[in-house]
């Protein structure tokens, strides 16, 4: 769902996909900080992240959306 998110992201905002992620990112980084890890841990899992690793999380699938 996280290359899903991203790509919707960058649309809505106008943003390119790098930027796009990084907003993801700082976002991830919010919710984990202030929701209750049961929120957070379910969160991760319906992305397809993982709680300890959502920023390289967020830069793998940024990577997948550049063009090849």
């Amino acid at each position: 769902m996280l290359d899903e998110l991203i790509p919707a992201v960058a649309r809505g905002a106008g943003l390119s996909p790098e930027q796009a992620a990084l907003a993801v990112a700082a976002m991830l980084k919010f919710f984990t900080a202030r929701l209750p890890s049961s929120l957070v841990g379910e969160l991760h899992e319906r992305l397809g992240t993982q709680t300890a690793n959502a920023p390289r999380s967020v830069r793998h699938a940024r990577d997948r959306t550049k063009p090849e």
